[in-house]
């Protein structure tokens, strides 16, 4: 990557700002607020340092989201010294989140600058690459998730240069040095491996969805096994566009195939749209330098509004279950929160403003429950359940035997459209209790 094997000349131009991470780490105070960016956007060197002397801070609250390292700090000891609120939960959140120092903030991502706002993050600590000859820094693959917002607000601005993001030169990822208060560094490598092969579930779960995504459509896909399905089945297209929350590696996949060449976008023709990008070091490679690439603010990306001007737009998402009348549950189940909302609703809702737009939520009929296979189509989703999308919004919920279209169905059509996309283990099971309530 070319500002990885860029020479140390920057550092005579920010030596009165360059700091080494132990005295970055000094600069955070009890009380503050710290916002610290998203993914691979959060500074794990930085962290890592700050949390050998978290217990003595009090009342400091730290935000972010998708956290990749175990931080000591998730442990409940750092409880009111170093108090931990994710913007979203992965899998390190998940494991911590009922006996640990994780909180989690209920929001729609488009709305990611209003939720720091209201929380009063007065702290930006992210990372960014080393600057370019014009004194510009980038702020790589996840710059995208609200470090803007934090970093023109906030009372204490802290970069962490990591020489592996990668340099996406669009306006919207772009900080000028003079803006840092302070700077350091923190190398570390931010690819993860190639995804897995997808089963021969969710095979066909993407091939009933792959007819609804027609040649010159601009195409939005989740994350999760379903969705790199459906964007490897998708390179039988041609002339697709992306206007995307996240860059897959199934899209990478699809730009070098030629499927993605944006050449029938009529909102940003010939430009690849997201607001963040993670996956293996081919894709970084691929974003680096880019001029095709835009990492965007997610409040603009996402916006419904923003979304609507690709015409024949097709967003493409998974969730855990839905009910018969088209609730859709993709963040938790009862009280135990798995994911977290994130753009789902935006596109969902922008899909529907779209002229000839169309969106999918996509999921296996069952899974392993606890005594044996489980349907997630139910009649009721369990208490405590959070809806992401309401059953007024979703349009077609896709299994692997078949699609269910809700548009225009009363609420016993929906009930027995979605029955019949059940696995045909619990479909008269379904349909009794179905009759039971009256659907």
């Amino acid at each position: 990557m070319n500002n990885s094997d860029c020479s140390d000349l920057w550092k005579e131009s920010v030596n009165d700002k360059l700091v080494s991470l132990s005295e970055a780490a000094a600069k955070i105070k009890s009380g503050h607020k710290l916002y610290v960016g998203g993914y691979l956007s959060v500074p794990v060197s930085f962290l890592l340092e700050l949390e050998k002397t978290a217990l003595e801070l009090d009342n400091a609250e730290i935000y972010a989201g998708l956290l990749t390292y175990p931080y000591k700090f998730l442990q409940a000891e750092y409880i009111g010294h170093l108090t931990y609120r994710t913007l979203f939960m992965g899998p390190l959140e998940r494991k911590f989140q009922n006996k640990g120092n994780v909180e989690t903030i209920p929001y729609h991502l488009s709305n990611v600058d209003e939720i720091l706002k209201s929380v009063g993050a007065n702290v930006a600590v992210v990372e960014v690459t080393p600057p370019n000859s014009e004194g510009y820094v980038s702020m790589g693959a996840c710059g995208g998730i609200g470090n803007k917002g934090v970093i023109e607000s906030a009372e204490l601005v802290i970069g962490v240069i990591n020489k592996h993001q990668p340099f996406i030169g669009n306006a919207d990822n772009l900080v000028h040095i003079d803006r840092f208060d302070f700077l350091t560094e923190g190398h570390h490598p931010i690819a993860g491996p190639k995804a897995a092969a997808p089963s021969d579930i969710e095979v066909e779960i993407a091939k009933h969805i792959l007819p609804y995504v027609k040649d010159g459509a601009t195409i939005q896909i989740g994350i999760g096994n379903i969705s790199n399905a459906v964007g490897m089945g998708l390179k039988s297209k041609s002339n697709l566009g992306i206007h995307t929350e996240m860059f897959t590696e199934s899209m990478y996949e699809l730009c070098k195939s030629g499927t993605i060449d944006g050449s029938k976008k009529n909102h940003k023709p010939n430009k690849i749209v997201a607001a963040f990008a993670a996956g293996s070091q081919d894709l970084l490679d691929f974003i680096d330098n880019n001029p095709q690439v835009e990492i965007g603010d997610i409040c603009e990306v996402n916006d419904p509004n923003e979304i609507g001007k690709n015409d024949n737009f097709v967003s493409i998402n998974t969730c855990i279950m839905t009910d018969l009348t088209g609730q859709v549950a993709s963040e938790g189940v009862g009280h135990t929160q798995i994911s977290g909302s994130g753009g789902q609703v935006d596109f969902v809702r922008g899909a529907k403003l779209s002229k000839g737009g169309i969106s999918i939520i996509a999921l296996a009929s069952s899974h392993k429950g606890k005594t044996g296979p489980e349907s997630t189509i139910c009649l009721a989703l369990p208490h405590g359940t959070p809806v992401t999308t309401l059953r007024n919004d979703a349009q077609l919920i896709v299994t692997e035997y078949g699609v269910a279209d809700l548009r225009g169905l009363s609420t016993k059509q929906r009930a027995k459209a979605l029955i019949g996309i059940a696995h045909p283990d619990f479909r008269e099971e379904l349909a009794q209790q179905a009759s039971q309530c009256g659907l």
